[in-house]
């Protein structure tokens, strides 16, 4: 915990324009030194972008310029940089396009102008000396008081040349550096480039007007301890992101009005507050940051907006993605939790989102995940009506196809679950994904939803007893079909969280979520994150669970043999139970006799229970609450005969 304290606090020193290192390049570490490095110290990557982007809506491209500096704080030596290019994936030739099954999702074949793209016109290296430091493309970090200098043009640097390790992929694009990047060096890489999304939505889009720019510009992939997540955008799975800054200019149609990430410190981004808005007054928040310098210039916008446009910045701090939408039409509502602002855009005719109800729904959704994780600390949470249905999440926005409670509910959950707590959605996702589908439920069963599990066991039950199942555990796309991943990563993720909380109880539950949260937000997690929580607050050792539920196919199913039931001496009755447990896979269950209730933690797959109920039984359930993953449930209730007179 100091550890992470102390990298924290050297996060601003980190991305300074440094001073020169004369070290030599080592050589790269091997993928197991750097695990054994990175369990002593914590270390994560830190990146900072300054952007510019116009939106050119006759011409329908976006032209595009960043900066953005990398500090490698890895105890490896760098000689590469990836990036993710998501916008490529929604083309002919992706392997998105290529692995597709759905047939509602065909982008291979879309023809100009309908599909998307996200083409590098140019990349270099940009010198520190255009900013003050010193000469040389990389330097070491070291000048705490150095973060925002630098706002002159920078110089030319070395050309970067593109290449693409999938292709005819282009989702990744990878630069070499003309000089490694030791650990603790820092460097500056100018990206210029189109991209426009294609009119098929699917985790992006446009039609008319309206661009949900989702995915828009070069992200920088993640270097963790398994080396670069260089990993190609498929139809199953999602993103991972390094934690940064993004300073974000906008030029804009003047009419358009803009749902983002992060806060505007300048400019007008459209929103005129409905007369059935909670809140009258806009709270721009604009300087939640204080006084932002940007750090460097990108060189896309070098004069003052034309005649018809505007400009619009946005500032977003400790973040991994930033998202926007546009749309002319937009109508603006907001409400506060507490001093969060909660902004809606929803469009004329938006039945269902108007008159303050998206917006009450966003607030009761965000105020009731603080209490299961802990205070959201972000400025904001934009709620936005989106072109595609369903809902797909980012830092500060949830772009949504409707305003049901469920779905606000999921997506604003993406906050914690993906937004602070920052998973490999490709490699885990059943760590957001169920996650927050559990956390759906659970703030269901506490709002007066009736049954709110049933179709998911259902479901879920009729896969283990036909075996259709894959471990939850495995990385997205080696899931079968859609169909799979999804009843992996959402359905069963879900139930096998509820389990964990009956398992150790809804106290200790709830406490080790607010010390998974407090332990581990702006940090890279994995499912072993959340066991140590867990096990903190319960003090048991867990892995077993989630060796079991996450990492193999195992069923359960638990029987009911013969009862029966007699008068006890000393009054009373004594009902004598055999219960049974056949598969590999293990729960301690719940056995209901009459009014009394004793939960059996015996493994053994065979065991004789009796229990003794002061009125004779009518019933004898196990698992009564249903929670337990079975492969049949119907052996699991008996009713008993009363005697005859």
């Amino acid at each position: 915990m100091i550890l992470r304290m102390v990298a924290r606090a050297l996060i601003a020193a980190a991305l300074a324009p440094p001073a020169i290192s004369s070290a030599t390049p080592a050589p790269r570490s091997s993928p197991a030194v750097a695990r054994e490095a990175a369990a002593d110290t914590l270390w994560q990557q830190r990146v900072a972008y300054s952007t510019e982007a116009r939106l050119d809506e006759a011409a329908q491209v976006l032209h595009g310029a960043e900066v953005v500096r990398y500090h490698n704080q890895s105890p490896d030596t760098l000689g590469v940089l990836y990036f993710h290019l998501y916008l490529n994936a929604f083309r002919p030739h992706s392997l998105w396009a290529r692995t597709e099954r759905r047939k509602e999702y065909d982008f291979g074949a879309l023809q100009d102008p309908d599909y998307g793209y996200e083409r590098v016109r140019s990349a270099e290296v940009v010198p520190w000396a255009a900013v003050g430091g010193g000469a040389g493309e990389t330097s070491t970090a070291g000048r705490a008081g150095a973060v925002g200098r630098g706002r002159g043009r920078a110089g030319r640097g070395r050309t970067l040349e593109a290449a693409y390790p999938f292709a005819p992929d282009s989702t990744v694009v990878r630069f070499q550096l003309p000089r490694a990047l030791p650990p603790g060096d820092s460097i500056r890489v100018r990206i210029a480039w189109d991209a426009r999304p294609a009119t098929l939505c699917r985790r992006q889009c446009r039609q008319g007007r309206h661009w949900d720019l989702a995915q828009w510009y070069p992200r920088v992939a993640v270097f963790d301890t398994a080396g670069w997540e260089d990993h190609p955008l498929y139809p199953q799975g999602e993103f991972y992101g390094e934690f940064g800054t993004y300073d974000v200019t906008l030029d804009l149609a003047a009419d358009q009005v803009v749902g983002a990430t992060g806060v505007p410190v300048s400019g007008d981004p459209g929103w005129k507050p409905d007369a059935s808005s909670p809140d009258r007054e806009v709270d721009y928040e604009r300087d939640w940051y204080g006084a932002p310098v940007r750090l460097d210039d990108p060189g896309l916008l070098t004069d003052v907006a034309a005649a018809g446009r505007k400009r619009v910045r946005f500032r977003a701090e400790e973040v991994h993605h930033f998202a926007w939408s546009v749309d002319p039409q937009y109508r603006y509502e907001q409400d506060h939790v507490g001093k969060v602002v909660i902004r809606v855009l929803y469009r004329p005719g938006d039945l269902d989102w108007d008159l303050g109800a998206a917006a009450r729904r966003t607030v009761r959704a965000l105020g009731w995940l603080e209490g299961i994780y802990g205070p959201y600390p972000w400025p904001q949470l934009t709620n936005l009506h989106r072109l595609e249905g369903g809902g797909t999440e980012f830092p500060m926005v949830i772009m949504n196809g409707g305003p049901g409670q469920g779905l606000i509910t999921h997506e604003s959950s993406h906050q914690y679950n993906m937004g602070i707590l920052a998973n490999n959605e490709w490699k885990e996702g059943w760590l957001d994904e169920g996650m927050a589908s559990f956390l759906t439920n659970w703030f269901a069963e506490e709002h007066g939803v009736p049954q709110p599990w049933s179709r998911s066991m259902e479901a879920a039950e009729a896969r283990e007893a036909a075996s259709a199942t894959q471990p939850v555990s495995e990385p997205s796309e080696d899931f079968s079909d859609f169909s799979m991943y999804g009843a992996m990563i959402y359905t069963k993720g879900s139930i096998v969280l509820r389990m964990l909380r009956w398992l150790v109880g809804e106290d200790v539950f709830r406490r080790g979520m607010h010390d998974y949260y407090r332990t581990e937000r702006f940090h890279h997690v994995t499912a072993a994150d959340l066991e140590a929580a867990m096990e903190r607050a319960s003090g048991k050792d867990l892995s077993w669970y989630f060796h079991e539920w996450l990492q193999t196919t195992w069923t359960l199913d638990y029987a009911l043999g013969d009862v029966r039931t007699e008068r006890a001496d000393g009054g009373g009755w004594r009902t004598s139970v055999r219960v049974t447990r056949s598969g590999r896979a293990w729960m301690p269950v719940d056995l209901e006799v009459g009014d009394t209730t004793v939960r059996l933690d015996s493994r053994d797959s065979s065991q004789q229970v009796t229990v003794v109920t002061g009125e004779r039984p009518d019933s004898v359930i196990l698992d009564p609450d249903g929670v337990l993953l079975q492969t049949d449930r119907s052996n699991d209730r008996k009713e008993l005969r009363k005697p005859g007179p």
